[in-house]
């Protein structure tokens, strides 16, 4: 399968919405994913593609966003909710100075609301 000039997109695959421990943890339906992500994550780069990794994040008990009357502080920058579960972070630290692997912050429940996704897309 040829993967120049399509994307794969990986988001919100952090501590926060992946970990037992997470503050919005979906458990273990998202746990078993991670090799496959990796996989297909490798597969991407190997085959030219994209990999974009929108992530979430939030300062803690902001009194303006939305999302802080309705979850529990959640992928705060800077803490371990924030950072990618499991094989996503060695993955990441390895390939992110790679042109094809770009990770960027998004504020909403959407990856093109207020980000470049959009853009990088077309």
């Amino acid at each position: 399968m040829a993967h120049t000039n399509e994307a794969l997109l990986i988001i919100d695959y952090t501590n926060d919405f992946v970990a037992d421990e997470g503050a919005l943890t979906c458990g273990k339906t998202g746990q078993v994913l991670a090799p496959q992500i990796i996989a297909l994550a490798d597969e991407f780069l190997q085959q030219d593609g994209w990999v974009y990794l929108p992530t979430d994040v939030h300062r803690p008990h902001d009194p303006y966003h939305p999302e802080s009357k309705l979850f529990p502080p959640h992928n705060v920058r800077g803490t371990w909710g924030r950072a990618f579960y499991g094989s996503l972070a060695p993955w990441y630290d390895a390939h992110q100075a790679e042109d094809h692997v770009n990770m960027f912050d998004k504020t909403r429940y959407s990856a093109f609301a207020g980000t470049p996704l959009d853009l990088r897309l077309r």
